[in-house]
């Protein structure tokens, strides 16, 4: 008995191995595929989607929901840095910028939620207008830079990790158009 329980310990061990395996090279196939540059794209890839414990079960489609997710949750962790500056400026001018940089991240954030929420349950269609959401949301940090210019007659007063967005909407953009050009259901 003992022999056939060592066995089977094995046999479970040996599965629960190929299952991490698989499920990473999954996460990894896919950076490997959207990668538009080498190793830097590649690492951002993978060290954000992994930062996302479903990402470990996760395919191709279940990738781009979850970079669709953190699009979002990196756009509201802006929009929130934003309303704290707005709630300590006294200054006309810079309010008047603020206040356009809250209303575009506010629109980004509820445009990539809905995004998530479609493509999670559409289909090929709603795919391509998700595609196209992506490019209306892409850029919003710089949108907000110059808007606060023009408004405030300064530099913006975000910062890199406020511009992050761009990274996570450009990895949710490639991952989307692999899945949607190659047919991923």
């Amino acid at each position: 008995m003992a022999p056939l329980r060592a066995l089977s310990s094995v046999l479970l061990l040996l599965l629960v191995q190929h299952a991490r395996t698989a499920r990473a090279s999954t996460l990894e196939d896919t950076c490997r595929l959207v990668g538009t540059g080498g190793a830097q794209d590649y690492d951002f890839c993978v060290k954000t989607l992994g930062a996302d414990p479903a990402s470990a079960t996760a395919d191709e489609l279940g990738l781009a929901v979850i970079a669709l997710r953190m699009a979002r949750a990196t756009a509201k962790a802006t929009g929130d840095h934003i309303a704290q500056l707005q709630a300590a400026e006294t200054s006309p001018r810079w309010r008047l910028g603020l206040d356009e940089c809250a209303k575009d991240y506010a629109w980004t954030v509820s445009r990539l939620g809905r995004a998530a929420k479609d493509f999670a349950t559409g289909g090929d269609e709603d795919r391509l207008t998700e595609v196209t959401a992506l490019l209306e949301v892409r850029g919003t940090p710089v949108r907000c830079d110059k808007m606060f210019a023009f408004w405030a007659g300064e530099s913006s007063p975000l910062t890199d990790a406020d511009r992050e967005l761009d990274g996570v909407i450009e990895l949710a953009f490639n991952i989307l158009w692999h899945a949607v050009n190659n047919g991923a259901k």
